[in-house]
């Protein structure tokens, strides 16, 4: 497919993401005199901050200043030292600051009238919230279409950062009418986690992990891959849409096909499920770390026992039905008021009476893309903030902290980006430059850890769907499936063995010279992320032989700070696979 060189108007800064770290992160920068490209694979206001199958999305703030010390004592109670303590304290320091200019994107938050126990929170804060996405969305595009220098480019995917010099000096878009190469002197990662790298997600299909691939190849490194947050979604009715589980104290079964309710028959003690429901309403997010964690185990184990009986088949019936008792509707809390509110409105269900299909759905990712305190990664002029970066959360995350930390380093990547830019000049961009260092980055990493006399999953010889779209589609049933909240070593190897089986398909079947279109050229990207990326997870996973915060190995159900006490970091040596093994920082680092 041909490539056109984009020469005008000439941009500083690229911000890949337009979620709420990418806005702030575009915002903030205009303001400091740059010129912006905001490009977004779909639409503004895209990503998990305006997710569209949820009534709302909380920020945690701080109770006032008093409350700092109380704050870090939280987030390193729950991160199972797996944070970066100096990126925990630059945010209690700044999220109230970050809060009062939430106007200057549009975005009109609001303060929950009762201050609330985030997730693995000991004390009560302030939660602030926003809503109504197509209102938001509106009224951030009015005020980015009056900011002159920020340019919004929507349904433009990043494909290829381009580096010469030992910096960044470009990067590839693909959009409608094909690729397009464009001159910029830094770029800024702010395109979520990647949550469709798993078969059911709470997350919208742009948000794909497809940036931290794109950071890898080009010399970043990724870290805490191995800790992502799971809750439980709907399967049916409404697919998608996230449970509130401030509604379990009202929860009168759990119950698989055969009707039987399936948490009973796994606790310990049978007599225990009301005190499992109790310790399981105050995080919306599985973990290890009480008794809680059984329902979540239920639900896995269940859903997993469902495919083996439909010989592989995972459509939406694999869930458990969840049910109510009427009492929930004169639950006098807010926060579960509005729910029940919303479901009945924007989907005609009856929380009280409706069978509700659930199973664990990937939610967030807390680690990604490897910063530092700029939010810069190893590559000189390439940052990356929100979700897409990684180290600023730990094995569990508090509740609220993800989208207030869209904010708090969105602001500080835009801070560190401008500040870099404001003293280079743009190196240009060729086609022969952006031909050939695309070309070698969609070579396929090297297999790793797979051992030849191990049985591999064969691929079928021939395919009813494209051989990208089959690979895509496995990659997620597999991820789903043995990389989710219950892992083992032996299911681990098993799943990379056979992702590098599929990342051999998509090298010798998907290639850029065979594309006949934009979408086309899209699945073959897509292939090769999705492979790459899951892999880079598995290692993770493999090298971390223990239970941590937000999964479970059922071969090693305890956590071993003898020997796990330390963070794995992810990179590329040679295009194989490079592990470390990071001591964890200190606070003043």
């Amino acid at each position: 497919m041909k490539m056109k060189i984009h020469t005008e108007p000439l941009f500083d800064i690229l911000v890949a993401g337009a979620g709420l770290a990418g806005i702030r992160a575009a915002v903030s920068c205009a303001m400091k005199g740059m010129r912006v490209l905001l490009a977004t694979p779909s639409r503004l206001c895209s990503g998990s901050s305006f997710y569209p199958m949820m009534d709302t999305i909380h920020c945690l703030c701080t109770a006032g200043p008093d409350d700092r010390e109380a704050f870090m004592k939280d987030i390193k109670d729950c991160s199972w030292s797996m944070n970066d303590p100096w990126m925990s304290r630059y945010y209690v320091e700044h999220i109230e600051e970050c809060l009062k200019h939430m106007a200057e994107t549009g975005i009109r938050c609001h303060k929950l009238p009762e201050r609330k126990l985030a997730c693995f929170g000991h004390t009560e804060r302030d939660l602030y919230y926003w809503n109504d996405w197509d209102r938001l969305r509106e009224e951030v595009r009015n005020v980015l279409d009056r900011l002159e220098r920020i340019t919004v480019a929507e349904h433009r995917e990043l494909v290829q950062l381009l580096t010469a010099q030992d910096r960044i000096n470009g990067a590839i878009l693909l959009g409608p009418d094909g690729l397009e190469a464009l001159s910029v002197k830094a770029v800024i990662l702010a395109s979520g986690g990647m949550g469709n790298l798993y078969l059911h997600s709470l997350n919208t299909a742009d948000i794909s992990g497809s940036t931290h691939v794109i950071a890898l190849k080009a010399g970043a490194r990724l870290i805490n891959l191995e800790f992502n947050q799971f809750i439980p979604g709907f399967l049916s009715p409404a697919y998608k849409t996230v449970f509130r589980e401030g509604s379990l104290r009202y929860c009168t079964g759990l119950l698989g096909p055969d009707g039987h309710d399936i948490l009973r028959q796994l606790l310990p003690n049978q007599d225990a499920c009301g005190e499992c429901l109790l310790l399981r309403e105050p995080h919306g997010p599985f973990t290890t770390a009480d008794a809680s964690k059984y329902f979540d185990i239920a639900l896995m184990k269940s859903a997993l026992k469902n495919i083996e009986s439909r010989g592989g088949a995972m459509d939406q019936s694999i869930g458990c039905i969840i049910r109510y008792s009427p009492d929930i509707l004169n639950d006098s809390r807010g926060y579960v008021r509005d729910y029940i509110s919303w479901l009945l409105r924007e989907h005609d269900i009856h929380i009280e009476r409706d069978p509700i299909s659930i199973a664990p759905f990937f939610h967030a990712a807390n680690g990604g893309i490897q910063v530092d305190h700029n939010c810069s990664t190893s590559v000189k002029g390439l940052y990356a903030c929100g979700e897409a970066a990684g180290g600023i959360h730990g094995a569990d995350r508090l509740g609220g902290m993800a989208s207030g930390s869209c904010l708090v380093f969105g602001t500080l990547a835009a801070e560190s980006a401008s500040s870099y830019a404001s003293e280079i000049s743009h190196i240009s961009v060729t086609l022969t430059q952006a031909g050939t260092q695309m070309k070698e980055a969609y070579a396929a990493c090297r297999p790793f850890g797979t051992d030849r006399n191990r049985h591999t999953p064969p691929i079928p010889a021939s395919l009813s769907q494209p051989p990208a779209v089959f690979i895509c589609r496995r990659v997620r049933e597999l991820m789903w499936q043995h990389a989710g909240i219950l892992r083992s070593m032996e299911n681990l190897k098993n799943t990379l063995d056979e992702i590098n089986s599929l990342a051999l398909l998509a090298d010798t079947c998907c290639r850029p010279d065979s594309c006949a279109g934009p979408r086309q050229l899209q699945s073959f990207l897509k292939a090769h992320q999705y492979t790459d990326l899951s892999r880079a997870l598995l290692i993770a996973m493999m090298e971390r032989n223990e239970s941590r915060g937000s999964h479970y190995r059922e071969d090693a159900p305890d956590t071993d700070d003898a020997h796990y006490l330390h963070r794995i970091s992810i990179g590329l040596k040679e295009n194989q696979y490079d592990v470390r093994k990071m001591p964890l920082p200190s606070s003043s680092g």
